[in-house]
């Protein structure tokens, strides 16, 4: 039951609470599946990015990224174990891939049906990169 007293407090209320740090969450707009995807991308190459120093050829792993119409990767890039971010960037790029193969299947897409061969991980001038 709604009374006077309480139609008198309820801006107190209110401003109490934004006062002391409460407020309603934020309402965003939902992410479309390219824009999910083209995040994840940027998220994957800030990891790799920060986690590429290597000392020698032994911290140096390589990840394949993205799905091609016919199977496999669209691209391979080489990451470092060394600062443990191993785990965390496998999972983003789980998700990526399955994006990516989700938004390929929807949209019809063809391609020649070329596999890319896995390269091997060096560590040059202490950076993990692919090489041939």
């Amino acid at each position: 039951m709604y009374t006077e007293s309480m139609r008198i407090w309820k801006p107190c209320y209110v401003t109490f609470a934004l006062a002391i740090g409460f407020a309603p969450p934020a309402v965003y707009p939902a992410e479309s599946d390219a824009e999910a995807a083209a995040r994840l991308r940027q998220e994957i190459a800030e990891i790799i990015s920060d986690a590429s120093w290597c000392r020698n050829i032994v911290n140096c792993r390589v990840i394949g990224l993205g799905a091609r119409p016919c199977g496999g990767p669209d691209e391979y890039v080489a990451f470092s174990i060394w600062n443990n971010t191993g785990d965390e960037l496998r999972n983003l790029v789980t998700e990526y891939n399955l994006l990516k193969e989700e938004l390929m299947l929807d949209s019809d897409e063809v391609g020649t049906c070329e596999v890319l061969p896995k390269p091997n991980a060096d560590c040059v001038q202490s950076r993990c990169v692919t090489v041939p």
